[in-house]
């Protein structure tokens, strides 16, 4: 009695009696606990109630499968596709002594299945879902997580129940690997892939500045979320790319490990404030490591330019280093051009202003001391507005 004093408080609660002509009908402190020892009680069993009211009965069970067989013989499925709405604990099964009558009330609808227990009136009204088969692929083999499946780990099943994001076409798995272990027979859906991502291994040491050739490298495919962003870089990256630092086998490269060769213009000369730009002075080189936004590529990108600050030799050409050169200085002789085609006239004419490309100058003509507005296309040279 000890291990169960709640249960012991309320049975004598109950069973207080009289016991003598000087006791009372119910022993006083045990009364007021009577209330809250049955709540107490009812809150501790009614799982166990709930729990047997939600357990089908025999009538319920022979009635959902009799429901089944025969939506499933109407419809040309499997039984096991036939899903009966009849759990309600309100829709109360009869012991009906033959079987039950089904049938479809709406000729349009399979939605709705009306059972009928004859020669009685008990009938009821309950749902009815046909999952219809659709086509899958089943693994024929275990495979661990990260692994990439093929074809060949696969054949076609007929799944009769819904599947979320089930995959019916095999194109799913190009550039896919496994996003967890999965078993044979395992059904194959969305949530077992992941996109691939591909990463460069490293197969031996590399010192810093050293060349990283494409035999160090091992092409490597992994998952998605097993690779970082620094990890996941073109191919093109690496031709004749050079250690940025010490460098291990094994690895996995990341853009931050590599020296980036580039092509960019240099000069091959000192530059000072206010020079020309040409081929004699700059060159095509090879420049490995991080590039400036505004690095000059082409040798197009000098034309007609001037330095506004000193260069050394060999440095990197920025266009934050350049301006436009002046192509036409005051008292320059000019050659300007009017009109097109066949009525084209070239005059020389006297520059009165500095001016550079696309700028508009005034021009002086020596003969008739006449002056006109041009706008500068080259050195020495103007067409007409």
């Amino acid at each position: 009695m000890n291990q169960l004093p709640l249960l012991w408080q309320t049975f004598a609660a109950i069973n207080c009696r009289s016991v003598g002509i000087a006791s009372p009908r119910c022993v006083p402190h045990t009364r007021p606990m009577t209330k809250q020892i049955f709540l107490v009680v009812a809150l501790l069993i009614s799982p166990f109630v709930g729990a047997q009211d939600q357990a089908l009965s025999p009538q319920k069970q022979l009635f959902i499968q009799q429901a089944q067989l025969w939506v499933a013989e109407q419809e040309q499925v499997t039984q096991q596709q036939v899903a009966i709405a009849a759990m309600d604990r309100r829709l109360k099964i009869p012991d009906c002594a033959n079987s039950f009558s089904f049938s479809f009330p709406y000729a349009s609808s399979t939605g709705t299945l009306r059972a009928q227990c004859l020669p009685g009136k008990w009938q009821a009204f309950v749902g009815v879902t046909i999952y219809r088969q659709v086509k899958g692929f089943a693994f024929v083999r275990d495979m661990n997580a990260g692994d990439s499946p093929i074809e060949a780990d696969l054949q076609p099943t007929v799944v009769a129940r819904p599947v979320k994001d089930l995959i019916d076409d095999l194109q799913a798995l190009q550039n896919h690997s496994l996003t967890s272990a999965v078993t044979v027979g395992e059904i194959l859906n969305r949530r077992h892939l992941v996109k691939n991502a591909t990463v460069f291994q490293l197969r031996r040491d590399i010192l810093a500045e050293e060349v990283i050739q494409p035999a160090d490298i091992i092409r490597l495919t992994r998952g998605l979320p097993m690779t970082s962003s620094s990890q996941r870089f073109p191919a093109r990256l690496l031709d004749q790319a050079i250690a940025a630092r010490d460098l291990q086998g094994g690895q996995l490269l990341s853009r931050s490990d590599l020296r980036i060769k580039h092509r960019v213009v240099t000069s091959t000369a000192a530059l000072s404030h206010g020079q020309k730009l040409s081929a004699e002075n700059t060159e095509i080189r090879d420049y490995y490591g991080k590039l400036p936004k505004d690095a000059l590529l082409s040798m197009a990108d000098i034309s007609q330019m001037e330095a506004i600050r000193t260069i050394r030799v060999g440095q990197l050409l920025r266009a934050s280093d350049l301006k436009p050169a002046t192509l036409i200085k005051k008292g320059d002789s000019v050659k300007l051009t009017v009109g097109g085609g066949l009525l084209k006239i070239t005059v020389t004419m006297v520059a009165l202003d500095n001016g550079k490309r696309d700028q508009q100058i005034n021009l002086l003509n020596p003969e008739s001391g006449e002056e006109v507005r041009a706008i500068v296309t080259g050195a020495g040279q103007a067409r007409g507005l």
